[in-house]
């Protein structure tokens, strides 16, 4: 008697339960597809940011290069540049001008001890 009331009300249930998994799997795979358009269409992280990426390296190889050609550390001033770029070039440029600055000062006490 059980089963045969369990069948009965699988049978009455069935009409129900049946179009309402068909219509929840049309929209699932509605969404999906709406996500996957969407996915399409967004920019690539090299797209977005590889300019930037290039100029910041760029800050960096500069900096190294003026460390190397001052007797400094270049990796140290590398990473600097490479962090912190345009802070790293403004004191860049001050200790440049001070260096200089230092140098004309040797040159002119040279010149008086001579």
């Amino acid at each position: 008697m059980a089963k045969s009331l369990a069948r009965v009300l699988m049978l009455l249930l069935l009409p129900i339960l049946v179009p309402n998994a068909v219509l929840a799997d049309e929209q699932t795979d509605r969404r999906i597809a709406e996500l996957e358009r969407r996915i399409e269409n967004l920019p690539t992280p090299i797209q977005t940011h590889g300019p930037d990426g290039a100029a910041i390296f760029l800050f960096g190889a500069f900096c190294a290069l003026w460390a190397q050609n001052t007797g400094r550390s270049a990796w140290l001033w590398f990473f600097l540049g490479l962090f912190f770029s345009v802070i790293t070039v403004i004191v860049l440029l001050v200790k440049n001008s001070n260096d200089r600055a230092q140098l004309r000062l040797k040159g002119a006490v040279s010149l008086l001890d001579a």
